[in-house]
């Protein structure tokens, strides 16, 4: 026989026609890629703490972690913006043990004129009326009663001329909760005189708990929106991406998240990590809180990846962050050589990507390394092993090994040295090059790639090859030698 059959039977003699179907061979797609939004839920919220959950809808977030919660605002943000990768989201409850941040509003005069107060706590407007006829005690007590939305992360509690404003969640996050008037540009009431005090004093965010079991072995998340941002959160993450971006696992994912300081907080902050597939973007002083941030650029560069893993995400614009100030050119782009990603702001505050970094920068000994600089590289370098190891999957399962081809007949599912070889130098040539445009330089590629088969297990080839990729494109620099006579 010379066709190698898996359910037509060698013994056989009882007369018919027998075909089998193989679908081996015929797969062409890929499933739809899977988002994890990472955040705290609140007491209200009906989904479990530590269990990952689907979620169908923005109410579905809002009933599974609770209206007002990280995660009910990571959601409605992320949905505003891509409504096609699936979304799930892992829950942690607040740390017992933590503290919420608090900060205040305290009026110090009336106003002479009736008017309207426009107050923005992360971004979101509270409108206050005030009258010439109110007290300093009055007006802080309409300042509070004006917290109604429950999508604003705090609540307010007045006590005699000072608001009380206190975060919903405990822990760090809400240290970075903006606090501004007139955010547009509206008019305060007449002589009113208000004295704002930052958020602070959060402490104490949720353990990361043991990621790879919370996780999971079952679905591949490929991109994480990481609304709790503190070191040992970062630190954990890293540890599980590094885990799943290697065999046996080969299923890693890219982690996106924000930073709320200056440049100088967001230096040192970055330039303190190493981490290859998570990327944090400084926000600088501006009023979308961090777990938002994270959800917006995550919506903004999962799909755009997804497409195309080795196109420049420079422009994407980032529907929801608002911009009013940031970091000069100077420090844009020294945070670039710190592990921090920058957006631009233009004119009308809207919001876009400049540049995504991740954070690794060093080699163990600690030199300078750029090698996964953009995020690109993690993942195009992801999507050539999928794609590698399904279509050795499609080609090889099932066949027997050789060394070499001694003149086996056509037919046989015999695999050798040379059908590897074929195999890669096809695929690296017509698929990732040609079709899908990740790579380069098929000669060097042919040139360098070597295949064995192993001289101690003869079921198993060896293979080393140098794809070699394609970058993002973000600069061109050139000089204008002019003359004025030639």
């Amino acid at each position: 026989m010379t066709i190698s059959y898996d359910y037509v039977p060698q013994a056989l003699r009882y007369p018919g026609v027998y075909i089998e179907i193989d679908g081996s061979q015929a797969g062409l797609g890929e499933d739809i890629p899977a988002v994890l939004l990472v955040g705290q839920k609140l007491a209200g919220g009906s989904a479990v703490a530590g269990e990952i959950t689907r979620i169908s809808s923005v109410y579905d977030a809002q009933q599974k972690a609770g209206a007002g919660s990280m995660l009910a605002q990571m959601a409605a943000r992320y949905r505003a913006i891509d409504q096609t990768l699936d979304i799930y989201m892992l829950p942690y409850s607040d740390n017992g043990a933590g503290v919420a941040a608090t900060g205040t509003i305290t009026v110090t005069n009336v106003a002479t004129a009736d008017g309207t107060l426009s107050l923005y706590v992360a971004g979101k407007l509270i409108s206050v009326g005030i009258t010439s006829t109110m007290t300093t005690a009055q007006i802080a007590t309409a300042i509070a009663a004006a917290f109604t939305d429950a999508d604003i992360p705090v609540t307010a509690a007045a006590v005699a001329s000072v608001v009380t404003l206190t975060a919903r969640h405990k822990g760090t996050c809400g240290n970075s909760i903006d606090m501004r008037l007139n955010l547009y540009g509206e008019l305060k009431p007449t002589g009113l005189g208000l004295t704002l005090t930052a958020m602070t004093g959060g402490s104490g965010d949720p353990a990361p708990g043991n990621l790879a079991t919370l996780l999971g072995a079952n679905r591949w998340y490929r991109y994480i929106a990481l609304g709790i941002n503190d070191a040992a959160t970062l630190a954990a993450w890293h540890t599980e991406s590094q885990r799943r971006y290697q065999p046996p696992v080969q299923a890693g994912f890219r982690v996106f998240t924000a930073h709320r300081g200056d440049f100088a907080a967001a230096s040192g902050f970055g330039e303190t990590k190493n981490y290859e597939h998570i990327c944090d973007l400084s926000l600088e002083i501006n009023p979308t809180p961090t777990w938002e941030a994270a959800a917006i650029v995550c919506a903004a560069a999962a799909p755009k990846l997804y497409n195309s893993p080795v196109e420049s995400l420079e422009g994407r614009a980032l529907p929801g962050m608002i911009g009013v100030t940031y970091h000069d050119w100077t420090n844009a782009n020294s945070l670039l050589f710190k592990g921090m990603s920058v957006m631009q702001i233009a004119q009308d505050g809207s919001c876009s990507i400049k540049r995504l970094i991740t954070l690794h920068q060093y080699r163990p000994d600690g030199s300078a390394d750029d090698a996964y600089l953009d995020v690109n590289t993690p993942e195009v370098l992801e999507r050539i092993r999928y794609v590698q190891r399904i279509r050795a999957i499609q080609q090889f399962v099932g066949t027997a090994a050789a060394k070499t081809n001694e003149g086996y007949k056509p037919g046989l599912r015999i695999t050798t040295e040379d059908s590897v070889r074929a195999f890669l130098l096809s695929l690296y040539q017509n698929v990732l090059m040609r079709e899908n445009g990740w790579v380069q330089n098929y000669d060097h590629y042919k040139s360098t790639l070597v295949v064995e088969q192993d001289p101690t297990n003869p079921s198993r080839f060896n293979y080393l090859d140098v794809p070699v990729l394609l970058s993002p494109f973000y600069i061109l620099a050139g000089r204008a030698q002019f003359a004025k006579r030639v």
